[in-house]
């Protein structure tokens, strides 16, 4: 028995989760229920470049919705592989991971590639050019092969240096002539169709790849997952939950083919669990009720399209300014779209209630396209009624102004903002 037991401060007859870690996007969990498939075709695809062959590309383009495991099974093959170059099971493979939202310019992009290979590049003083040569020069002179894995694709091509970048790393081996390395890349999208229209030819034609399909988890399916992270995984004590409760998030999160109804994501699902378990502890429960599940879910904390956690790492002006929107468009309920005007008024009217400097006009603007190329919001310009034109800001109906209640949203971002603000 754990002196814990006994301590006061530390109750552990209450304790319901046993690794919160394990219940967060960040952990890689050692099994992947329901993309076995996914994780041997992908590496079946790129066996020889993990077998040693060298002087060649192969691509693999996982699509599909968030939540749908294509980042865990990314990060999954680049484990396997560290771990079987530590015995040395399989030739030298380099594994770098870039996350397109975290790194914006070419230059991050290239150093954050360098400094997965263990590279030490400053932030200053090297040209993209030289870094680019520092990492191919690395690869080819010590004889290793690279798993690159690129994740939120569709956010990378819609920034300016966006195809750019996604044109060097196809061609990183090509680019100062043959080397010796071969490349095995997986591409992440959300949605390939639409990120398409954002491609420059020279990147369609070199993005001949194998493709991957990630449908949204159905019910069952989810089930199996949420067992799997309670059973395998232990991140929550297994006589704390049922499999009526295990069902009940499941079915409220799971996928219908038939209807076509359902959000079909993992990672929603494990939330729901996480704080439902959460909640039954704050109320002193040793085990998690509906009530608590019922909890969660109505009181409008689910990840959504808008994931608090893509919208955390927005700059401050741009979750002031997404706010802005959020609440003109709750003010103008009748209203599809609101103009660039209008949105501008609410923005500083904002930053002066937060004790916050506005940007100016081009500032704005500028945190507007980002906005805009996240895929956050919609901008369409129209004539105006008296002379010139005029910018009308909406969210995309496809990623759902009726699956994000603005109210949601607007919760989300005032918390983030004042989480921010208290931190400086």
């Amino acid at each position: 028995m754990s002196l814990l037991d006994h301590d006061p401060i530390f109750p552990n007859r209450n304790r319901i989760i046993l690794d919160e870690y394990k219940l967060t996007n960040d952990y890689l969990p050692t099994r992947l229920p329901h993309r076995e498939q996914h994780l041997v075709e992908t590496i079946d695809h790129l066996k020889p470049i993990f077998q040693g062959e060298e002087n060649i590309v192969r691509t693999v383009i996982f699509n599909g919705p968030i939540g749908t495991g294509k980042t865990a099974v990314a990060k999954s093959i680049g484990k396997k592989l560290q771990d079987y170059v530590a015995k040395k099971r399989i030739p030298p493979i380099a594994y770098a991971y870039i996350n397109s939202q975290s790194f914006t310019t070419k230059f991050q992009v290239l150093r954050k590639i360098g400094k997965d290979l263990g590279l030490n590049i400053p932030r200053r003083g090297f040209s993209t050019q030289e870094v680019t040569e520092y990492i191919v020069n690395f690869l080819d002179k010590n004889g290793y092969n690279l798993y690159l894995v690129i994740d939120e694709t569709d956010v990378l091509l819609r920034r300016p240096e966006g195809n750019n970048i996604l044109y060097t790393l196809l061609r990183l081996g090509e680019i100062f002539g043959p080397s010796r390395f071969g490349l095995a890349l997986v591409v992440v999208f959300r949605n390939y169709t639409v990120s398409i229209e954002y491609m420059d030819k020279s990147i369609l034609s070199s993005l001949n790849a194998h493709y991957v399909e990630f449908n949204p988890y159905t019910s069952r399916e989810l089930e199996d997952i949420l067992v799997s992270r309670i059973r395998n995984e232990k991140a929550i004590r297994e006589d704390a939950v049922s499999d009526e409760i295990i069902k009940m998030i499941a079915d409220a999160v799971g996928y219908d083919p038939a209807t076509k109804r359902g959000y079909g994501d993992a990672r929603m699902a494990i939330k729901i669990l996480w704080f439902a378990a959460r909640h039954a502890e704050n109320e002193g429960r040793s085990h998690v009720l509906p009530e608590d599940v019922r909890y969660v879910i109505n009181r409008g904390v689910l990840p959504t399209i808008y994931d608090p956690e893509f919208l955390e790492k927005l700059q401050l002006h741009e979750k002031l300014l997404l706010l802005a929107i959020a609440r003109t468009l709750m003010l103008n309920r009748e209203r599809a779209y609101v103009s660039m005007g209008v949105v501008k008024l609410e923005y500083e009217d904002l930053c002066e209630n937060y004790g916050v400097k506005p940007l100016g006009h081009t500032s704005v603007w500028e945190r507007i396209q980002r906005l805009r190329n996240l895929g956050l919001i919609e901008t369409r310009v129209a004539k105006g009624r008296t002379r010139g034109r005029t910018t009308h800001i909406l969210i995309p109906e496809q990623i759902g102004i009726s699956k994000v209640p603005l109210n949601l949203l607007e919760k989300t971002l005032m918390r983030l903002i004042e989480k921010e603000l208290a931190s400086l």
